[in-house]
């Protein structure tokens, strides 16, 4: 399976999880719930190798799940995982937690913005951005720092399909697209002037 087809179809699992979920009233619990499947995944890479794996069937992997979650989980999100084994899509099961935190922030109310530097920030300077961005946008925002040197200095920010572009990189390919075609620069001129 294709990077792009698994991240589409983590992507209809998770959304139909949340959807049972705000139908069962267990969001928050479902949210939990997948948060200790994670740390149980991370704790114990050998069950996510067995979860992925060709070799065991679905009913050996089904089973090796309730054994171990029953009693831990809602019954929502146990017989989800079921379900999801049943359809062999274990191997899977990191990215439909990880797209199921996206989708149950935006449920919360946050906003996904990412912003890319040209160098490292401190702890600091994110909680600072992140403020600033929260206060700018009148939003609760997830804020996701990426680092591109090539860039050169500056921010990009995005926020959705909108992009701001601050970065020294992209003003200079602005201004050298304007001196390199004046006839878009005489009419900016003239917008700008009469209209």
């Amino acid at each position: 399976m294709s990077t792009g087809t698994a991240a589409h179809v983590a992507d209809i699992y998770a959304r139909s999880l949340l959807d049972l979920a705000k139908e069962a009233q267990a969001v928050e619990a479902v949210a939990a719930d997948l948060e200790a499947v994670a740390a149980l995944l991370a704790q114990e890479p050998d069950l996510e190798a067995f979860l992925a794996s060709p070799y065991f069937a679905e009913q050996t992997k089904r089973d090796v799940i309730r054994k171990v979650l029953t009693g831990k989980l809602n019954d929502l999100t146990l017989h989800f995982l079921c379900v999801m084994i049943d359809h062999s899509r274990g191997a899977l099961l990191p990215g439909i937690i990880a797209r199921f935190r996206q989708l149950h922030r935006a449920y919360q109310g946050y906003e996904a913005v990412t912003v890319t530097v040209a160098q490292s920030l401190g702890q600091d300077q994110i909680d600072k951005l992140a403020q600033d961005l929260a206060q700018a946008m009148r939003a609760k925002i997830d804020l996701e720092v990426q680092v591109d040197p090539s860039i050169l200095g500056g921010i990009i920010i995005r926020h959705g399909d909108q992009m701001l572009d601050n970065s020294v990189r992209g003003r200079l390919t602005r201004t050298v697209s304007q001196v390199a075609n004046p006839e878009n620069r005489y009419k900016k001129t003239y917008e700008d002037r009469y209209q």
